[in-house]
């Protein structure tokens, strides 16, 4: 069965580009035009997730956010926020009013999959996280039965669980625990020693449960502040860990891994054979991992690049011994396969085309260009599917005469805060069909509607609406030209 999304969003264009890209995919899906709507809705619908404009007409995103967080535990449902913003204090006030997560518009298809899916996956795997764990460690200890309170099923779960918190890292601890457990192997270390290494890399980053979301998925750089509470993580891992007295290392490899061969690592700052020798082997794999992975602050490096890197940390951050069993893996790995593989996989076949309708899809698209649309970015934004574009150019013409008289009608009565709703969505709907320095002109009415600064729109609208007028004029001849060319 597939999941449920309710996408709520005051732009028609908006709602159906986010219904295409996510049916086609799999996903069931109810558009709803207004906050109050949604609310009404989930008085007797309970989807699997919500996507949320933030800048809509009555009750905007965060408002509609605030009574969503006023529902009881069992009605709550999780939250992406939808804004075609691109500043930081937005993405940040999304954060802490409650959202999972932050998509941009126009969407870009495998983002918005990419973030539904994981969000989705986080929200079924968080629930009640913390008290599961607890709970299942207690019975553990009073049952005293290692087998069943520390299967390998129940840490792996867990292992994804904490994974699934962080979307630049899902994965990772399967794959700290893998490199550990083969670096483990070449060190001699007997099939009991690999086993408790595999566990123990599960495990390393149990800690991050008590790191708030908005902390570990933060989408631009850490306060002081906030990195200070990154950095108890292992000691969090370690309270967690440490009273399962059947398997006492657990712990060793949550407080830590962190720690760095020089002695300048943390939270103890221990250095050289100080530090335990199983932190020792999993730092470097959880460092190499690190670089080997997509994260927020970079792509998966350079084999070479990290190979690099592991040895000039030998004696510094790495325990040489480790590094250099590390780097002999990395020398027999050609393909470059110890790394991150996304599982995400866009179906853009397309169906085949006579050669007739290839020829009039390229006038098509020609005319497009060179009246200054960026056609590369629009089809982007349609998984690069013609037919979808096109439907995109027809829904931005549809809509052209509401935006418009919107526009106009809110400048009549200087009401500039529903102006900026309306250049905003217009923005988007612009930016969606590749009309890249309209959308950047609707931008600058935006801010300036933002600011208050009813001068600069008063001065500006009438080349405002010029310029919409062309742009709309444009799509109706290239949308003319493919539907008479057949």
């Amino acid at each position: 069965m597939g999941y449920l999304i309710a996408i709520t969003d005051d732009d028609s264009m908006n709602l159906k580009t986010a219904e295409r890209i996510l049916r086609k995919n799999g996903y069931d899906t109810d558009c709803l035009s207004s906050g109050e709507e949604l609310l009404e809705y989930l008085k007797t619908n309970k989807p699997d997730l919500i996507l949320l404009d933030i800048h809509m007409v009555g009750i905007d995103g965060f408002e509609t956010m605030r009574r969503l967080n006023a529902l009881d535990r069992e009605s709550r449902v999780p939250v992406i926020f939808l804004t075609a913003d691109d500043d930081k204090e937005t993405e940040t006030e999304a954060f802490i009013s409650g959202a999972m997560d932050f998509v941009a518009k126009p969407f870009v298809a495998s983002i918005l999959l990419l973030r539904v899916r994981n969000t989705i996956e986080l929200f079924k795997l968080q629930h009640d996280l913390e008290e599961e764990v607890y709970r299942k460690t207690e019975e553990v200890i009073k049952e005293h039965e290692r087998n069943e309170r520390l299967s390998l099923q129940v840490v792996q779960t867990l292992a994804e669980t904490i994974d699934a918190k962080d979307k630049y890292t899902k994965g990772h601890s399967t794959r700290v625990a893998q490199y550990s457990r083969e670096i483990a192997k070449r060190a001699g270390y007997s099939q009991r020693e690999q086993d408790e290494i595999y566990m123990m890399g599960l495990l390393h980053d149990v800690g991050k449960i008590g790191i708030g979301d908005a902390i570990i998925n933060k989408p631009t750089s850490l306060t002081d502040e906030e990195y200070g509470i990154i950095k108890t993580h292992p000691m969090v891992g370690f309270e967690i860990l440490k009273n399962i007295t059947e398997m006492p290392k657990l712990a060793i490899g949550a407080r830590w891994h962190h720690e760095r061969y020089d002695g300048t690592g943390y939270p103890d700052g221990l250095s050289g054979k100080d530090i335990p020798e199983e932190a020792r082997l999993i730092a470097v794999a959880d460092a190499y991992d690190a670089m080997a992975s997509h994260r927020s602050y970079h792509h998966t490096l350079d084999q070479q690049f990290v190979k690099n890197e592991l040895a000039k940390g030998k004696g510094t951050q790495f325990d040489p011994f480790f590094a250099d069993i590390m780097i002999e893996m990395i020398a027999e790995d050609i393909d470059y396969t110890l790394r991150e593989v996304s599982t995400e996989r866009l179906d853009t076949r397309k169906e085949e085309q006579t050669p007739r309708q290839e020829q009039s899809d390229a006038a098509f698209l020609s005319v497009l260009k060179k009246g200054g649309i960026n056609v590369k970015n629009g089809l982007g934004f349609c998984m690069d599917d013609i037919s979808f574009y096109s439907e995109m150019l027809h829904e931005f013409v549809d809509t052209a005469p509401a935006r418009s008289s919107a526009l106009h009608d809110s400048l009549s009565v200087y009401d500039v805060d529903s102006y900026r709703i309306t250049a905003h969505s217009l923005k988007s709907a612009a930016k969606t069909i590749g009309a890249d320095d309209f959308s950047h002109y609707a931008e600058n009415m935006e801010l300036a509607a933002k600011s208050g600064n009813v001068f600069f729109i008063e001065e500006n609208h009438a080349d405002f609406m010029r310029y919409f007028t062309e742009v709309v004029s444009l799509v109706k001849t290239a949308l003319y030209l493919k539907t008479n060319d057949r």
